[in-house]
């Protein structure tokens, strides 16, 4: 058989695999305390050229309006309630999100000045090319796949192996709707939420990553959790069809394969109230020496709505400025793409709880040597 064996029918359609990309309009403002002369001096200290506005000027009415109604209501009753909700110091994201209290993380607004001055959206020949070469047709096998004795599941079909095989190649980066059985992917689901009370904070070998990572974690050997037992064989089952393909850059990932890691259960703890359940942008295997090779993450969130609840994984150019595609966590959606430097990723805001599955296939020899130098301080 070209895939596992899969018994049940797929779930209903997903709609849209890329979320919808902000357009870098209108631009950033900073609101700041005019009366606190510490704010008005960090204002004027930042290396930026977005608009700056007094919280307690006559421009701060139609200014806060790119915020959206309720900060315009809250302003009725004058700029100390504003303050109160949001800080002395905030920034309003060119989408309309607000970050509060910008006065307490200074990196971070130097992080968010320079994301959106440097950020581009994707080019209209990107999106055209995703869409014919990769969204629409591997939609059109999904949904049209009826399985059978020797093919199983829709992205083991060789019309499909193709598809994804030729995006890895191309783009760096596959989306799989419909990954496993329906059974497995809740069953699945109600087990990372039983696990969730186990669960840490993050953490990164980078200091700056660490404090833009907003995500609960709890790393786990795959055996040790039952309902994880489909998502590997099905994953192992997808990693060995990427071994087949010939292209070389797939191969070159490929060859160096011989073990996979421990799995990673992670909890954003969004809310629209919660600027934090975010991890900026980063590479997983940034130098090439910690034997991450190829990332598959599995989403596990029923009935997401980009739009509203945020959370896309964004993928970046190589460049790390030019956006590629937002993805949005939906449930039974597996994301894969390879570790290194050629697919820098960030974790959008979450406005609702975000709940996912990541696993590497790695070089185990290289990994262990990476870790051991880190513990003596290398």
């Amino acid at each position: 058989a070209s895939g596992p064996t899969a018994l049940e029918a797929p779930l209903p359609a997903a709609t849209e695999v890329m979320a919808k990309v902000e357009e870098t309009a209108p631009g950033l403002v900073l609101f700041y305390d005019g009366s606190d002369a510490e704010m008005v001096e960090l204002s004027e200290s930042l290396d930026a050229t977005c608009r700056r506005v007094d919280l307690r000027s006559g421009d701060v009415e139609e200014a806060l309006g790119q915020a959206g109604e309720p900060w315009v209501t809250l302003l009725a009753d004058g700029a100390d309630a504003v303050i109160q909700e949001a800080g002395p110091l905030f920034l309003c994201l060119p989408n309309g999100e607000v970050l509060k209290n910008g006065q307490k993380e200074r990196w971070m607004l130097e992080y968010e000045l320079n994301y959106w001055k440097d950020v581009k959206p994707p080019s209209d020949a990107t999106r055209q090319r995703l869409e014919e070469s990769l969204w629409a047709p591997l939609e059109r096998l999904r949904s049209g796949f009826a399985p059978t004795e020797e093919v199983a599941v829709w992205w083991a079909a060789p019309e499909a192996v193709s598809l994804w095989g030729q995006a890895m190649a191309r783009e760096s980066f596959a989306v799989l709707d419909d990954f496993l059985p329906p059974s497995d992917a809740r069953a699945l689901a109600e087990a990372i939420q039983r696990l969730k009370p186990k669960m840490s904070r993050g953490q990164t070998d980078s200091e700056l990553s660490a404090s833009g990572r907003g995500d609960m974690v709890l790393w786990v050997q795959p055996d040790d959790v039952p309902e994880m037992g489909r998502l590997v064989e099905f994953t192992n089952a997808l990693i060995t069809l990427m071994m087949e393909l010939p292209q070389e850059s797939i191969q070159a990932r490929t060859q160096q394969i011989t073990a996979l890691s421990d799995a990673q259960l992670t909890s954003f703890p969004g809310s629209p109230d919660n600027d934090d359940a975010r991890y900026i942008r980063h590479v997983d295997n940034e130098d090439g020496r910690n034997g991450r090779l190829i990332t598959c993450t599995f989403y596990l969130n029923e009935d997401w709505d980009a739009e509203k609840d945020g959370g896309e994984i964004r993928l970046f150019e190589p460049d790390q400025q030019r956006i590629k595609a937002d993805v949005a966590p939906k449930m039974n959606r597996l994301v894969t793409f390879f570790s290194d430097s050629s697919v820098p990723h960030e974790v959008r805001r979450c406005r609702r709880e975000r709940y996912a599955v990541t696993t590497w296939y790695i070089n185990q020899e290289m990994h262990l040597a990476y870790h051991q130098a880190e513990e003596v301080g290398q």
